[in-house]
């Protein structure tokens, strides 16, 4: 039973950590778009899909204040490891924030088949939802750095 519990705290705090890293990640594009492209539309899309991983999560039978409990960022081994930081500009922070995202979101979409199934399928959607906007934000802000995807369709 000691061993079901801690896997079960175990996958929740990767759940923490995700849904962490795909609004933190949403946040830095909502923003671009908002403050640098002055981008109505796609700073809304961009809000609605963070505000949609709060409203998957509140839905879904797991429990925010479960997850909470099981945080452990103190003790994370995780925040120790370095990476190189290769963003120069405005347009890879954009890059870079956009594959956050999806792979933050991909995690959840995998790790609530296991305790939701339809959480899991709201997630995969969203993901979806978000390929299309992460196009068009990347497209506009290319246009504007005259870098590259600028040809995007």
């Amino acid at each position: 039973m000691k061993n079901k519990m801690y896997l079960r705290g175990s996958i929740l705090r990767i759940i923490d950590a995700n849904i962490n890293r795909a609004k933190e990640g949403m946040r830095v594009c909502e923003d671009v778009m908002r403050l640098i492209i002055n981008d109505k539309t796609n700073t809304s899309k961009l809000k609605k899909i963070r505000h949609d991983i709060s409203k998957i999560l509140k839905d879904s039978k797991v429990r925010e204040c479960e997850i909470i409990k099981y945080r452990n960022s103190q003790s994370d081994v995780g925040k120790r490891i370095k990476t190189k930081n290769t963003k120069q500009n405005i347009y890879d922070i954009l890059l870079a924030n956009c594959q956050r995202v999806k792979e933050a979101i991909r995690v959840l979409e995998e790790l609530f088949y296991i305790f939701d199934i339809n959480a899991s399928r709201k997630f995969q959607n969203l993901r979806f939802r978000f390929y299309n906007v992460e196009k068009e934000c990347v497209k506009k802000l290319g246009h504007l750095c005259d870098i590259r995807y600028r040809n995007l369709p």
